[in-house]
């Protein structure tokens, strides 16, 4: 299947799903959302520690197979719980992002 996704002659879909920070404050959040962010934008997966993103594992795997694709990453929406749900004091990060 690698061959052909690299000659672009099949589409694979590929779903991850992880929190990205949990309950800091915003502002902190904000801050390591995007270094984050910028790390899954660069396909770095070393850059992301542990507590920068629950399922560091699985977004990891998808950084080394998006790289070994010649894939590039792109933000889609990047925010926090303190953006919908009002409580800055202890939030939850999450963003989008597109590969292709």
């Amino acid at each position: 299947m690698s061959q052909n996704l690299s000659r672009g002659r099949r589409h694979a879909w590929i779903v991850i799903s992880s929190d990205l920070s949990h309950f800091l404050d915003y502002y902190t959040a904000r801050e390591k959302d995007l270094h984050t962010t910028q790390a899954i934008e660069s396909l770095q997966p070393d850059a992301i520690g542990f507590d920068d993103a629950c399922g560091r594992i699985p977004v990891s795997g998808l950084l080394v197979t998006a790289k070994e694709h010649g894939l590039h990453a792109r933000t889609v929406d990047l925010r926090n719980s303190g953006d919908t749900a009002g409580d800055k004091s202890r939030v939850v990060g999450y963003g989008a992002y597109v590969f292709n």
